[in-house]
């Protein structure tokens, strides 16, 4: 078996944004195998380069706007959604992930990667997943939960 380090990307306190710390506490609570490390990734990316570099295989978790109805669940590998840097950074408290696996990548790693995201029917603040992101939830985490199980068996 391998390991899987699977990432929760959000910010907490902004509603839907916050669904990948979120998703992170539910898969805590199912005691995961000890292959499985399981990481709140917040909103630094900067500091997930050094994570990203010790992945084995990696699942990432996040609000993704990707034109669908709210709540609408999503999973592909990195590599095909053509995520593009954001040319605009003016200091790292604006890196997205996408930004720190390219970092990754030109440090010489390139642990393969499968990205969940969820579309957000709000972003503002708040503690709570709006209605149609929490209808979806359980089905997410379920989903990631047969991922990782797949991901260490190959």
């Amino acid at each position: 078996m391998s390991k899987v380090m699977v990432v929760g990307i959000g910010n907490l306190i902004m509603r839907d944004d916050g669904v990948g710390v979120h998703a992170i506490k539910a898969l805590e609570a199912l005691g995961l195998p000890e292959e499985v490390e399981l990481i709140d990734g917040g909103t630094n990316s900067y500091d997930l380069i050094e994570e990203f570099c010790r992945a084995e295989k990696l699942v990432i978790v996040d609000a993704m706007h990707a034109g669908g109805e709210p709540g609408t669940i999503y999973r592909a590998p990195l590599k095909e959604l053509g995520l593009q840097s954001i040319e605009t950074i003016t200091s790292l408290h604006e890196m997205h992930f996408v930004e720190a696996m390219k970092m990754t990548h030109m440090l010489g790693y390139d642990p393969p990667t499968i990205v969940f995201g969820i579309e957000p029917a709000e972003v503002e603040v708040s503690m709570e997943l709006s209605p149609q992101v929490a209808a979806k939830f359980p089905r997410l985490v379920e989903l990631m939960q047969e991922e990782i199980l797949k991901l260490l068996q190959e």
